[in-house]
């Protein structure tokens, strides 16, 4: 995965002009990146306007953020929701990860790397479902500032926004993991109840279950 990633520019996917998976008319995550964030930022409660996106399989890009999302779990040995914020700690086995929430204005969340170790801040004006989310989406970055440059060797701005959706995914994945989130819902089929059994915004619930074509 990280050898895809840093042969791309950052602001598409790598393999987006030849993506077999996409010239088939499969569901491409990059296309649907900038509705997607808007819908997350927005939080919206109207289900209909996320009816645009399709219950499909993901290409192998997606596939590989996956299955990087579900090693975390596995070593952190968590196999039931809420996914605990405290396994954000395995994303640098070699350096500590401090988490605080501040003041943020422009972002959610920001990490800066430290002599000692990492720092994930958080707005401390966002709700808890938010923060959580956040906090996995840096995780993301600090995995991926480890493993892949240039690309990620820096932060912010609209350029670098397929990397911005890959550290969502990942966030995405971590804390809603498919069989999970496909067992909890033949149980309950509530949204709210699922954004609060996973501890989730309800916009990220409600897009997750419509990637697995549940709703």
């Amino acid at each position: 995965m990280w050898y895809w990633v840093t042969s791309g520019n950052g602001k598409h996917c790598p393999l987006y002009n030849h993506c077999d998976f996409r010239q088939r008319g499969g569901c491409c995550l990059d296309d649907s990146r900038k509705h997607v964030n808007l819908l997350i930022e927005s939080e919206q409660s109207d289900s209909s306007n996320y009816d645009f996106i399709k219950g499909a399989p993901l290409c192998m890009v997606f596939e590989s953020v996956e299955r990087l999302a579900e090693k975390y779990l596995k070593t952190g040995k968590v196999h039931c929701p809420p996914v605990p914020a405290d396994i954000v700690r395995l994303a640098d086995d070699q350096h500590p990860v401090e988490v605080r929430q501040t003041s943020l204005k422009a972002y959610h969340g920001a990490i800066w790397r430290l002599r000692e170790g990492w720092v994930i801040q958080l707005k401390n004006d966002d709700t808890s479902a938010t923060r959580r989310f956040t906090l996995f989406h840096e995780a993301f970055h600090i995995l991926a500032h480890l493993r892949a440059t240039p690309v990620f060797s820096k932060r912010g701005g609209r350029e670098y926004i397929f990397n911005e959706t890959l550290a969502d995914a990942f966030a995405a994945f971590i804390l809603m993991p498919k069989q999970w989130v496909k067992e909890k819902w033949a149980e309950v089929e509530d949204l709210d109840r699922m954004a609060k059994t996973f501890d989730v915004p309800r916009s990220v619930m409600c897009i997750r279950l419509k990637r697995l074509g549940l709703i």
